[in-house]
């Protein structure tokens, strides 16, 4: 079904873009250049004197049509991926650094013991008492 969904919104994608390059060449610009001027005034005989709003209104909805199929494309390729890693994860991959993943299947009891504090580290340092620090005699 994706397959399918990313060929027919490629296709889509690619007439539209296509439709609205040609819409866009016939228009013409405000100083009266472009195709609009080559042709001779075609575009005026086939749409009428009010053909500026027809193609303004035909590219609207071609640029609306090329961008939401664009943007469906994109999430539809992004979904088909397998490996579900992001550009970061990759990256950090590439350069050797190793990821932490979350482990499947959650620890035994036994196995996540926490490791017992040392005995001396556990003790705060005793201030040194007034009495006990005694100046030194001066040398002879």
């Amino acid at each position: 079904m994706a397959t399918f969904l990313t060929y027919f919104l490629g296709t889509i994608a690619v007439i539209s873009s296509i439709l609205l390059i040609c819409v866009i060449m016939i228009q013409q610009t405000k100083s009266g250049g472009g195709l609009g001027a080559v042709s001779g005034g075609v575009t005026e005989s086939v749409f009428g004197t009010s053909a500026a709003n027809v193609l303004t209104k035909i590219t609207t909805w071609l640029a609306v049509v090329f961008l939401t199929s664009t943007l469906l494309l994109g999430t539809v390729i992004g979904r088909m991926k397998s490996d579900n890693t992001s550009v970061a994860e990759k990256l950090l991959q590439a350069e050797g650094t190793e990821v932490q993943a979350a482990p499947a299947e959650p620890a035994k009891a036994e196995e996540a013991k926490p490791a017992e504090p040392a005995k001396d580290a556990a003790k705060p340092a005793e201030p040194a008492k007034a009495e006990e620090a005694k100046p030194a005699e001066p040398a002879k």
